[in-house]
């Protein structure tokens, strides 16, 4: 296989994706290439990072045996020996050990062009990036609303559109992202049609006495309730067999449609035009927003960058693609499949320079990877028709490969998977049918289909890890795949209730080292103080210490490592040491202090030990030994968008109609062609979703499908009839054990025997500057550890709920019972859900919080203290302190703290009108006081 400029690469799951990836980014750089010169970009932190470490190892240790199949492959791509590819790898390692590697992800790449640019757009270059700012957006909308005397229209359009507030800012948010300029049109009168329906009332009723049949003809009706007559949606009923054929019968109602047909017309039309308004003002409100706090998200990073790259002054536009181009010669693009058109706007004329042939740099090239049975993220605007239609987009020939051997999964996952997928991309265009795969395993491996009753799947599950346990299969070795969180939730009780251990995504965490929680805690504890965190490392390392004080100037790493030491813990932990090394991401002890619980790291121990459990989505680019995959647990989704909206990739546009049954009735072929698409696209999502699914699986894979469902209960496995309508994803009828044997469960065939621990010797242990031991004459009172837990525990809980979405109770429900259920018994958990519960309903505090920017557990450091409060609540003219508290005790040293915090606050916001309110929490009741 020779090194192609312009690559397309299909590969489908367990191929060897990463492997190619990684072999064709050190060929550049074999061939001479700078570091600094190619550009790999992909969709998440994890990603990014791996795919670093991969080819940082593979290059640096190519001269090695387990580097084998990759030094071969770069031989055949380059066409040289293996002489020859060791000795270029020698020549350019001092450059390669001296770059940074341009590795990352869109996001991030993106931030870093606004950051060159953002000047030209009115913005600071040193912008924060975060997650959401739509509450601030929101606030702001509202605002301008009100300065351009818009509120009635926002209360019309709301009205006579049946609309509520929530709905019409999540259609703002989405509709923010397409382009559609803004126009008027004028709201419809519905006398034209309600005339023509009089008269042809007064048709009708002089030709039949049906009762079934007079009902259509009810001059006191509203248009709304016209439209669901059967008059309209279609006269195939039997009383109407004596009118159809009547001539004036016919006219009448041929002329009732047709003025219909333009009332609802322009209904629409007058619909979107209103929206049209309200998105050209709330693109001003996230821009305002944006200019004035300097925070920017990652949606918001996005769409000043393609704003950027797609404006009119087409002088800018070269300028900025001169100066990109003067940098970037090769491109490679992971998971191409999962491009949104934002991105692909962004990144097409890059691309189309490297592929001319006529940038700064000369020929460069372009290589993208993807896999369109894997696009599972068109919610979030991923288009995987992208992935064919860029090699229609560019003049130059891109060619196209594909990975047929298949390295993860066993011949009879492999077989079953051909099986069940060849016939359901049969109807997509030639380059995206389905290729069988052949796999690279010796073993047969095991696939079996369970169906179950669809209320007992939780004991189907069960029985199924039974099945693999008295095959000798390990619990850390399974993995149960479900489809939404709440799954998660439901299927990790009911094995905990069994004595079984679990593993969701955040018990194997990094931060979950015993190790690594011993030192984060001691940390915590000495810089806050906070007792919970002192007990918290003593149930760990069974020793109490002094409580240390810190020196601020010391690194992350240097004040961890030395904590570690006087915890008197093993020096070389590799969670340590991983710990460590991440450490340098934050920038001080503080930062680490507040942010590390939000590390999602995992332990490099890979000590897990329970059953993995995860959500298909979490599951995707990963891969276990053993998986049950479970089918959809619950109903159709029953909410409805207002729009229907999808991007046409033959005239590079939005398709937007307004969600209305109407059209459906009269017959409008734009809107039920659109609506097809719609309803296709999510069936293929679907289908794509089953087929990561099925496709993590290394050894066996058993999949529990639903017996008899239906439209209230569905399956994504077995054929269901809802509203008299067939629906099928897949169809796994069939019985496997008469196609084939279904195989044999065994132990896995591919562990490696562990080494023997060898005697290493160490480097001496890092030296950091004395800390000095803090001590404190003043006698303690002694400890009530169940108040000091429930405090903590109730703090914690608040903390987790976000105020602008009381659906996260359930969530942060969870999540007190996670963190807190080993050290507060039930009652204790339930009196705090009841006290928070009360506040939440508590009309004086909902007030405070009303239409303000909520910042929880906020710390502020100020003339060398740092302190943290609890609640607090920020518009533009005023900022509100809130402290909670559990007891009315201790009442005047509550105001003092709180005082104090006022205090710093006037000196850090003089030009604000500061406020503080004491919220007591009490058993029975919501005390708050104002100071």
């Amino acid at each position: 296989m020779k090194f192609e400029n312009y690559l397309c690469l299909e590969a489908s799951a367990g191929s060897g994706k990463t492997f190619a990836l990684t072999v064709r980014y050190i060929a550049l750089l074999l061939q001479g290439n700078h570091p600094s010169k190619i550009l790999a970009l992909t969709f998440t932190n994890k990603a990014a990072n791996e795919m670093k470490h991969k080819i940082t190892d593979a290059f640096c240790d190519l001269h090695k045996d387990k580097q084998k199949d990759k030094r071969n492959a770069i031989c055949e791509l380059l066409g040289k020996s293996e002489e020859e590819v060791l000795e270029l790898r020698d020549k350019f390692m001092a450059d390669f050990l001296a770059s940074e590697l341009k590795i990352s992800t869109f996001d991030s790449f993106f931030a870093t062009i606004l950051r060159q640019f953002s000047l030209n757009l009115g913005l600071m270059p040193d912008f924060n990036s975060l997650n959401d700012n739509s509450i601030d957006v929101k606030n702001e909308f509202k605002r301008l609303l009100d300065s351009n005397s818009m509120m009635s229209k926002v209360a019309k359009y709301l009205y006579y559109t049946n609309s509520k507030e929530n709905a019409l800012f999540e259609k703002l948010a989405l509709l923010s992202q397409a382009k559609f300029e803004k126009f008027d049109a004028p709201l419809p009168s519905t006398k034209n049609a309600m005339d023509r329906y009089n008269e042809l009332c007064d048709v009708a009723l002089k030709l039949s006495s049906d009762g079934n049949y007079v009902k259509n003809f009810n001059k006191n009706l509203s248009l709304n309730e016209i439209v669901e007559k059967a008059v309209v949606k279609g006269i195939n009923k039997k009383y109407f067999d004596k009118v159809r054929d009547n001539a004036e019968f016919k006219a009448a109602r041929d002329e009732f449609i047709s003025a219909l047909k333009e009332y609802y017309l322009a209904l629409e039309k007058y619909e979107i035009s209103q929206i049209s308004y309200f998105v050209d003002l709330y693109k001003k409100a996230i821009a305002n927003v944006n200019r004035r706090e300097n925070s920017l998200s990652f949606a918001d990073i996005t769409n000043w960058v393609n704003e950027l790259l797609t404006n009119k002054n087409k002088q800018n536009i070269d300028m900025l693609y001169f100066r990109l181009d003067a940098k970037i010669r090769h491109i490679l693009i992971d998971e191409f499949q999962d491009t949104d058109i934002k991105q692909y706007e962004i990144l097409k004329p890059l691309i189309a320079e490297i592929l001319s042939g006529e940038g700064q740099n000369g020929i460069g090239s372009f290589f993208y990877v993807g896999d369109i049975k894997q696009s599972i993220y068109r919610f979030r605007g991923g288009q995987s028709g992208l992935f064919n239609k860029l090699k229609d987009d560019v003049p130059q020939e891109i060619k196209t490969q594909s990975l047929k051997i298949n390295y993860r999964s066993d011949k009879k996952i492999v077989e079953y998977v051909n099986t069940i997928f060849k016939d359901k991309y049969q109807d997509e265009d030639e380059d995206s049918r389905y290729e069988n795969q052949e796999s690279n395993s010796k073993d047969d491996g095991y696939v079996r289909v369970i169906k179950f009753d669809r209320e007992k799947y939780l004991e189907a599950i069960y029985n199924s890890i039974k099945e693999l346990e008295d095959n000798h299969i390990e619990h850390k070795d399974m993995a149960i795949l479900c489809w939404k969180n709440s799954d998660i939730y439901n299927i990790k009780d009911f094995l905990e209730k069994k004595g079984l251990e679990v593993s969701t995504q955040t018990t194997n965490n990094l931060i979950k080292s015993a190790n690594v929680a011993a030192v984060v805690a001691f940390l915590k504890y000495s810089i806050f103080g906070d007792e919970i965190y002192l007990n918290t490392q003593y149930e760990i390392t069974k020793t109490k210490k002094a409580k240390l004080e810190l020196k601020s100037d010391a690194s992350v790493a240097q004040t961890l490592k030395f904590i570690a030491k006087y915890l008197g813990l093993e020096p070389c932990d590799v969670d340590l040491l991983k710990l460590y090394e991440i450490s340098s991401k934050y920038s001080d002890i503080y930062d680490f202090a507040f942010n590390i619980d939000n590390d999602q790291t995992t332990s490099a121990k890979n000590s897990q030990k329970g059953i993995t459990i995860m959500t298909v989505h979490k599951s995707k680019g990963l891969q276990f030994e053993h998986v049950i995959v479970l089918d959809y647990i619950g109903k159709e989704n029953s909410q409805k968008d207002k729009f229907l909206m999808e991007y046409n990739l033959e005239t590079n546009s939005w398709d937007i109609r307004l969600a209305n049954k109407v059209f459906e009735y009269l017959g409008d072929e734009n809107y039920t062609k659109l609506q097809k698409k719609q309803k296709e696209l999510d069936r293929k999502e679907v289908i794509n979703k089953t087929y990561v699914a099925l496709t993590r699986a290394k050894h066996s894979l058993i999949i529990l499908a639903k017996d008899n469902p239906n439209g209230n209960n569905i399956s994504y496995f077995t054929r269901y009839e809802s509203n008299g309508q067939n629906v099928e994803y897949l169809n796994l009828d069939l019985d496997l054990e008469k196609e084939w044997e279904p195989g044999i469960i065994k132990p896995n065939s591919d562990k490696k025997q562990e080494p023997k621990p060898q005697i290493i010797d160490l480097k001496p242990f890092e030296k950091v500057a004395p800390q000095e031991i803090s001590t404190s004459d003043k006698p303690k009172e002694s400890l009530n550890l169940d108040s000091i837990y429930f405090g903590k525990a109730l703090h914690y809980y608040l903390e987790s709920i976000d105020f602008a979405d009381f659906n996260s109770l359930k969530i942060a429900q969870n999540c007190l019972y996670n963190k807190f259920g080993a050290f507060i018994d039930q009652d204790g958990l339930k009196e705090i859900k009841a006290r928070v519960d009360r506040l939440l309903n508590n009309p004086q505090f909902l007030e405070i919080i009303k239409d303000k920017r909520l910042y929880q557990e906020q710390d502020i450091g100020f003339n060398g203290a740092l302190k943290r409060i609890d609640l607090l609540c920020v518009n533009s003219d005023e900022i509100e302190i809130i402290d909670y508290k559990t007891s009315l005790k201790n009442s005047d040293e509550h105001k003092e703290q709180v005082r104090e915090y006022l205090d710093i606050l006037s000196q850090i916001y003089p030009q604000k009108n500061l406020k503080a309110s004491i919220v007591y929490i009490l058993h029975d009741e919501i005390q708050i006081s104002k100071l």
